[in-house]
């Protein structure tokens, strides 16, 4: 089996329709046997369009040809794989998308995000509003201890400046010496 990646960014691979998955044409050179056949699969190894029959195409996939594959949405990984029954040789080619701008394929709406882009930033900002929820909590629950230990200090620090006749104590010795 030959194995070849192509590593792209979803801008490079966005059209009017969507996002296209281009297979390198240097790719068809070794395959001259008509019994030959295209498949496109999925990341999680499922078969999602099979260019003898364009009509079953399961989602995001828009189009397929034996060359290339049209989806509503940029995919992180996609694979394309030549398989000839005769001979059993394969020829496998992993796409790998990285998606760096929130571009969509329709520009009329400027607020849609991408799906791959959106996830990672609701998680994101989850998580910084958790950190902020739990660190109020915490300041919310303690203000009374901090509260009380400042003012202790306070009293201890007035008692100590100016005592009043209440607090003084004599201690009483008989020793010759002290008195």
């Amino acid at each position: 089996m030959m194995e070849s990646s192509v590593n792209v960014t979803c801008s490079e691979i966005q059209i009017t329709d969507g996002f296209e998955f281009r297979v390198p044409a240097d790719r068809f050179i070794h395959v001259h046997q008509s019994d030959c056949e295209p498949l496109w699969y999925s990341q999680d190894d499922r078969l999602i369009a099979d260019p003898s029959d364009p009509q079953k195409l399961i989602d995001p996939v828009i189009s397929v040809s034996s060359d290339r594959l049209v989806t509503s949405h940029c995919v992180n990984e996609l694979r394309h794989e030549i398989h000839c029954t005769t001979s059993g040789f394969r020829l496998e080619t992993i796409f790998r998308a990285r998606n760096q701008t929130a571009a969509t394929p329709n520009p009329d709406v400027l607020n849609e995000v991408t799906p791959d882009l959106q996830l990672p930033d609701q998680w994101w900002w989850i998580s910084a509003l958790i950190v902020i929820v739990f660190l109020v909590l915490i300041c919310f629950l303690l203000r009374k201890r901090i509260f009380r230990c400042f003012q202790r200090k306070a009293q201890f620090i007035h008692q100590r400046k100016a005592p009043d006749s209440t607090d003084l104590v004599t201690i009483r010795s008989d020793h010759p010496g002290i008195g």
